[in-house]
């Protein structure tokens, strides 16, 4: 049964409550191991606005959780005191915030979930007083603290063992890790799909760039290839700092405009997912262009105390050069297929997305756009899902191919600059654009129109995290 733990002091004397610099899990070590258990001390739950402090979150499969609260009273602190129960009629302040603590786990994980039965029972940590030491208090003590509910400095693993097993019954049916300490550390999760209809975790090598700590003047570097998360787990990374230092800001540098809305919408959905809420006027996004002032010259760079890069590899040599020169002390978090910096980084291996890739040969009788119109023609009848991007050497040629397919297909175009903007535009059942302009996009199938006999052109086409298909349309055959 759950039990309700407020109380004040009837003695005169404070009595303090601080934490030890390090805890002790070894006791908890043998059942995390047998049982397949998390075990998390000094874990943050993020919930809307706020942020809790748990000392020690433990979940056993079997059994659920176990809210512990971490209290560092010594016999000598407790040797003259007594406690009493608080009322409303007699507020007074409370030295444990286990209840509260209680209701923001169920109800980050109704937030989450939509429902949770998942059960909570709270322990007590007490790490600097004894199993004899805790007989000798006043009898009010054991009144109000029940000994199965806590764990005391000299518990053995087995007595640690059998005391939480005893307070809740053996479930056959496991809960899922996924469900209940995935939805409290939310943010950290990939968002839903089809197939994972709850999200899914991070892989090894993304949380431990995620958790690598970011400190003054630090730079932080992700090398990884295409389609193996990078982008993902920065935007994970800026929103967990961002929640942990709630006064702060954050700016990312992305290549073209359009990257920086699919982050931001990308990063949006995230929050909305971990039921996490923070002003969004804290993170900004700029992309270097022509138009725009020089990133160290605007105000989002001179008020942001986090920079970070997106597809650095991307981003002009020159603008890398002077944001570094002039970062001063802020922190720097780069994201990209090579090392800029020729230091030490954070690696990647997996690639999560590998387009099919089917080559298809033209002759100079008939050329690159005859042969596009032939497939796109045969796409389009036999293709329930229509959104096409077509990859162009040059912007030269996207008027000519625009022309030629609304005229012959009857399907509309658009063309892909860097003007375009999600907030005003769509895209067309059919895209055209040149490499530049397609990163972070993701569309069903893509053409690449090769002219010069490179492949060069299905690298970047990887840029847009990518097509589920792509047909290369060159004049010899591609062997890759």
């Amino acid at each position: 049964m759950l039990f309700s733990f407020f109380f004040h002091w009837t003695s005169s004397k404070k009595i303090p409550n601080n934490l030890p610099a390090k805890s002790d899990t070894s006791a908890f070590n043998p059942l995390i191991l047998r049982e397949n258990a998390v075990l998390f001390t000094d874990f943050t739950l993020y919930h809307h606005e706020s942020h809790s402090r748990i000392d020690l979150l433990l979940f056993l499969p079997h059994y659920g959780l176990y809210l512990g609260e971490q209290l560092s009273w010594s016999l000598r602190d407790l040797k003259s005191a007594s406690i009493k129960r608080l009322t409303h009629q007699t507020p007074k302040i409370s030295h444990t915030q286990i209840e509260t603590t209680e209701k923001v786990i169920y109800q980050k994980l109704q937030d989450v979930l939509s429902f949770d039965s998942t059960p909570i029972e709270r322990i007590f940590w007490m790490q600097n007083l004894t199993k004899v030491e805790f007989e000798s208090l006043n009898p009010s003590f054991h009144e109000l603290l029940p000994k199965a509910r806590l764990i005391f400095q000299d518990d053995t693993a087995l007595e640690v063992e059998t005391k939480l097993y005893a307070l809740r019954e053996f479930q056959e049916t496991p809960f899922s890790k996924l469900k209940v300490i995935g939805s409290l550390n939310a943010h950290t999760l990939l968002l839903p799909t089809s197939n994972e209809p709850f999200g899914s975790f991070l892989s090894h090598e993304q949380q431990v760039f995620l958790d690598a700590p970011i400190k003054s003047r630090s730079i932080l570097s992700l090398c990884a290839p295409h389609s193996s998360g990078k982008s993902t787990v920065l935007i994970r990374k800026v929103m967990h700092y961002l929640l942990a230092h709630p006064d702060e800001t954050a700016l990312i540098i992305i290549p073209t405009p359009l990257s920086g809305e699919l982050l931001r919408n990308e990063f949006i959905a995230l929050m909305e997912f971990a039921a996490v809420k923070f002003n969004l006027t804290q993170l900004h996004f700029y992309a270097p262009s022509k138009e725009n002032d020089p990133v160290d010259t605007t105000r989002f760079f001179q008020e942001s105390t986090l920079l970070a890069c997106d597809d650095v590899h991307l981003l002009p040599a020159q603008m890398m050069e002077r944001l570094l020169e002039r970062k001063g002390s802020r922190s720097l978090l780069l994201c990209g297929i090579t090392n800029p910096l020729n230091m030490e980084v954070f690696t990647l291996s997996a690639v999560y997305r590998s387009p099919v890739v089917h080559t298809v040969t033209f002759s100079h009788t008939k050329g690159a756009l005859f042969t596009l119109l032939m497939g796109l023609k045969t796409h389009l009848e036999t293709t329930s899902s229509h959104l096409i991007m077509i990859i162009l050497p040059t912007a030269q040629m996207i008027v000519e191919y625009k022309n030629a397919i609304e005229t012959h297909l009857q399907v509309k175009c658009r063309v892909l600059n860097n003007s375009f903007s999600l907030q005003y535009d769509n895209l067309e059942e059919i895209t055209l654009s040149t490499p530049e302009y397609i990163s972070g996009l993701n569309v069903p199938h893509s053409y690449l129109i090769n002219l010069d006999g490179q492949d060069s052109l299905y690298y970047p086409l990887a840029l847009s995290r990518a097509s589920d298909t792509v047909t290369i349309i060159s004049e010899t055959n591609l062997e890759r």
